[in-house]
Parts: structure tokens; C-alpha cells; sequence
């Protein structure tokens, strides 16, 4: 428990830069893209991240419960997910060829309205390759318990596109020469490249990945267990991510922009609360049934006082701080950010006892709750997104949010024996926990 209690004092503290520096990209980036520019970035990450989410088959949520089970067997897990991941590139490449360029009308679906379809095909083929490896790179530092290594690369991810986006956008003030969305693009593809090679060379530091031709054993219970988080996974995007196309359709490019933003901010503010998910899943997955009580409780009060905190600051500033950072033209995205920043409240305890049941590998629940969620969507959003626009929408999306965190709940409840107070109230040693320095390992 001491080397838990450090490891996420680590990934805490790492994500005070973290946030600060995923805020100033999100910033300059914005900027530089103005709210139509920044409907096609939200519309094409939308499109690669549904991608990414099914066809990507959720090998980076597998992967580190494999490793901190059957840490002997690193090898074959290793050899295992690199033939996995060969196969969603694969087919990934397959099925957006098809998409766009075989099925009438398809590439509306995944492409921007009026933008060139040869170059956004080759960009979302391109970044699902390079998310692909990132990703596993990080759930590899997960899996093996390196998490000062994972913090870094995750410093590492938010500053270096800080700093190029900052210097983009410093070049176009003092210039007065907009660049190109185009060019914008190819800008994240060249970031994005640039720190897959920096998670490579970490790995490479480290000496922990290590391959087997005995690796058939492993294919099995890896698939099942990423399908299972896929099918979770999918309708947790769709809660999240569904009414980007609803708002897309009802109200257009320009004011999809808008409710980006107010979807990037509080994303912004969920990634506060993952330091503690992320170590809780390989540590469950390695403890006994009988600690898995206290850990659980304790992470789940600690990310729900995060959030509690961010969705007041959220709530009482955004009418300053969007219209100062992100200029007036941003200014509808205030109220649809204020309704969201109530939604963080759920996501804290949906990943807590989302990443709970995956480590212990019963992920009927999450898919369940996911999915619920999902309709509770659709339904809303065609009732309230053509009255109400992206505060009908931001309503739905807190609504789905509400009903998956409860569902996860009630079920958590039945197996670990806790009352509510027990995770939601922070107590004064769940503070001392984490402030108190952690002892070495005996």
C-alpha cells in the first residue's frame, strides 16, 4: 500500500503541469483555429477517436492488467497485443477505405463538410497508427508499476504541443497571416509523430519490453477481455461523444465549434481526476479481493473532492476565463460549459468504478451502465438539441453521465459492502494518506 500511496502522489503532482499545459494547448490551438476551424477539429477527432475506440479493441486497457497479473509471462503478453494492434491497423485502414471512398456519401459521416477528403483520409489513418503505439506505450509503463517514467512521457505530451501551438499562434499575431487549417493539421500530425519516438526511447531505457513465439495462450483471454472493454467502451464514447454529430446536424460547423470548447474544458478537468484510476486498475489487478475495499473507497472520495472542487471553479468562472483565453467569439460556449462542469461529477466515480471492474475483470457492469447511457442520449439530445442547441445537449450528456455513475454504484456496492458516506465524504485520513510521505518498501 506504500508503494501505491507513492505512485499516486507521483501521477498526482504530474498532473498539475499536465493540466496547465493541456489548458495552454487547448488554448492556443482554439485560437488559432477560430470556432469554425475549431468544429472541424471536434468533428474529425470525434471521427478518429469512435474509430480508435471500436477498432482499436481497447488492447491499452488490457494490456497493463495482463502485466501486473502475470508479470513472468511480460514476453508473451508483449508478443500477444503487438500481433492485436498490427490487426486494428489493418483494419482500420480497411474500413475507412471503404467508408469513404466505396460507400455513397460515406465520408460525410467522418470527414468535415466541404474539406478535402484524399488528405483527411490519410490524417485519420495516419493518427490511428501513431495513437496506437502511443497508447500502449503508456499502459506498458502502467502495467510494469514505472510510473515516474509515465509521468514524464505524459509531461512530455502536453508540452511539447504547448509550445508548438503557442509559437504558431505568436507567428500568426506578429505576422497578421492566419494559417491554414490544413497546415494546422499537418502541424499535430508532425507533434504527435515527434512524441511517439520520445515514448519509444523511454521504453527503450527502461529494457522492458521483451518478445515470445509462445504467445498463443495469451490471445485468447487478452481478447476477451479487450472486447469486453471495447463494448463498454463504445457506449461510454457515445454518451460522451454521440452529440457531436446531433449538434453537427441541427446547428451546423460554426456552433459545433462553440460546444467543443465547452467540451475541451471539461475534458480538461476529467484528466485531473485520472492519476488516480490509472494507478487503481494494475494495483487491483495485483491485490487480493480482501484490500480491493479500502482502495476502491478511498480513490472514490479522493476523485470525487477533485471534482466537486473543478465544478465549482468551472461553474463561477466561465463566463471570464472563455471570453478572456479564447476570445469573445467563444462567448456561447459559457453556458454549455457550465452545465457540463456538473456532469465531472459522474465521470469521477465512472472511471473509479469503471477501472474497478475491469481490474477484477467483470465488465458486464460498465457495459451496461455505458450503454443505458447511450439511449438516455439519443433520447435527449433529438428532444432538446433543436429547442436548446448545446445547452440541450450538454443537459443530455449530464443526464447519461448521472444514470451510468449510479448504475456503477449500486452494482459496486453489492460486491465491496460500502454505504455512500463511505465514498462519498472525504475524510481527514484520506488527506493524510496522501500528503504523508510514502515508506520504502520493506
Amino acid at each position: 500500500m506504500s508503494q501505491m500511496k507513492k505512485d499516486v502522489q507521483l501521477t498526482l503532482l504530474s498532473r498539475l503541469p499536465v493540466m496547465l499545459l493541456s489548458f495552454l494547448s487547448v488554448v492556443f490551438l482554439t485560437r488559432l483555429l477560430g470556432p469554425e476551424g475549431n468544429g472541424i477539429y471536434t468533428f474529425t477527432f470525434a471521427s478518429l477517436n469512435l474509430f480508435f475506440t471500436v477498432i482499436g479493441f481497447q488492447l491499452e486497457s488490457s494490456l497493463p492488467v495482463f502485466l501486473a497479473r502475470d508479470k513472468a509471462k511480460a514476453p508473451s503478453i508483449f508478443s500477444a497485443i503487438a500481433l492485436l494492434a498490427f490487426i486494428t491497423i489493418v483494419a482500420f485502414a480497411f474500413v475507412l477505405a471503404i467508408i469513404i471512398f466505396i460507400i455513397p456519401g460515406g465520408e460525410k459521416w467522418v470527414i468535415p463538410p466541404d474539406q478535402p477528403v484524399m488528405f483527411f483520409f490519410i490524417f485519420l489513418l495516419v493518427s490511428f497508427g501513431l495513437r496506437r503505439v502511443s497508447t500502449l506505450i503508456l499502459a506498458t509503463l502502467r502495467g510494469k508499476f514505472k510510473f515516474k517514467a509515465f509521468n514524464y512521457y505524459m509531461i512530455l505530451g502536453k508540452l511539447i504541443p504547448s509550445i508548438t501551438y503557442g509559437g504558431l499562434l505568436l507567428y500568426t499575431v506578429s505576422s497578421k497571416a492566419p494559417v491554414a487549417f490544413i497546415t494546422c493539421f499537418k502541424i499535430i500530425l508532425v507533434v504527435e509523430f515527434f512524441l511517439l519516438l520520445i515514448g519509444w526511447i523511454i521504453l527503450s531505457r527502461h529494457k522492458i519490453i521483451s518478445f515470445s513465439v509462445e504467445f498463443k495462450e495469451y490471445l485468447k483471454p487478452i481478447s476477451s477481455l479487450s472486447y469486453k472493454s471495447l463494448v463498454s467502451a463504445s457506449g461510454h464514447f457515445l454518451n460522451k461523444r454521440l452529440d457531436v454529430w446531433f449538434v453537427q446536424f441541427f446547428n451546423g460547423t460554426a456552433t459545433l465549434g462553440q460546444y467543443g470548447l465547452a467540451t475541451q474544458v471539461t475534458n480538461f478537468i476529467s484528466d485531473a481526476m485520472t492519476p488516480f484510476t490509472q494507478v487503481l486498475v494494475p494495483y487491483i489487478a495485483e491485490t487480493t479481493a480482501d484490500k480491493h475495499n479500502e482502495i476502491v473507497e478511498r480513490i472514490a472520495r479522493l476523485n470525487l473532492s477533485i471534482a466537486l472542487a473543478a465544478a465549482i471553479g468551472i461553474s463561477s468562472t466561465s463566463w471570464l476565463f472563455i471570453p478572456v483565453l479564447f476570445g469573445k467569439a467563444f462567448q456561447l460556449a459559457v453556458p454549455a460549459t457550465q452545465v457540463l462542469a456538473i456532469g465531472i461529477l459522474f465521470i469521477s466515480q465512472r472511471l473509479v468504478f469503471t477501472g474497478y471492474f475491469r481490474a477484477i475483470n467483470e465488465m458486464q457492469y460498465p457495459v451496461r451502465a455505458a450503454w443505458a447511457g447511450v439511449i438516455i442520449t439519443v433520447i435527449l439530445d433529438l428532444l432538446l438539441i433543436p429547442t436548446f442547441g448545446i445547452v440541450g445537449a450538454s443537459w443530455a450528456t449530464c443526464a447519461a453521465y448521472g444514470v451510468t455513475s449510479f448504475y456503477l454504484i449500486r452494482m459496486a456496492q453489492k460486491k465491496l459492502r460500502f454505504s455512500l458516506r463511505h465514498i462519498l465524504i472525504l475524510r481527514k485520513s484520506d488527506i493524510q494518506w496522501l500528503l504523508n510521505r510514502a515508506q520504502r518498501k520493506q
